[in-house]
């Protein structure tokens, strides 16, 4: 494990807190770290980044600032009520087979370490920084 810093990260959208949104350090060339380093932001969208998800802190080095926020398309299906349990059997298979999409509400050029224009130095004496995603979108992702 290496030695990790103290890093903080705020999103915004447009000016607003954006919470909720995985932010991802993403070593920039040259570096390779071997571990995931990253956090989802609080309501206030801060987000305390982590290594390997359980350790606080990131190691010293530059790095990309990938930045995504995805949601379902809700359901169209009715949950049915608990005391009818051939209802919930139908439902049940009804949702195994309902195709929804998802939608990103951070625009493609963030969510991708190539095209992301944010980038940070994580140092010695801790980090923290602000980055804003812009105006919230509601594009389809395509997997």
């Amino acid at each position: 494990m290496p030695d990790l810093f103290p890093c903080s990260i705020t999103i915004t959208h447009g000016g607003t807190p954006c919470e909720g949104a995985s932010v991802s350090l993403l070593q920039k060339e040259g570096g390779s770290i071997g571990w995931d380093i990253g956090a989802r932001t609080n309501s206030k969208g801060v987000a305390q980044i982590a290594t390997g998800t359980d350790f606080k802190g990131a190691p010293a080095g530059e790095y990309s600032v990938v930045v995504t926020k995805m949601e379902l398309e809700p359901s169209k299906i009715v949950y049915p009520p608990p005391e009818d349990p051939v209802a919930h059997e139908k439902w049940y298979n009804e949702m195994k087979s309902e195709k929804r999409a998802w939608y990103s509400s951070v625009k493609a050029e963030f969510t991708n370490a190539k095209t992301t224009p944010h980038s940070i130095t994580v140092t010695k004496k801790g980090t923290t920084a602000t980055f804003d995603v812009g105006e919230p979108v509601n594009e389809v992702v395509k997997f």
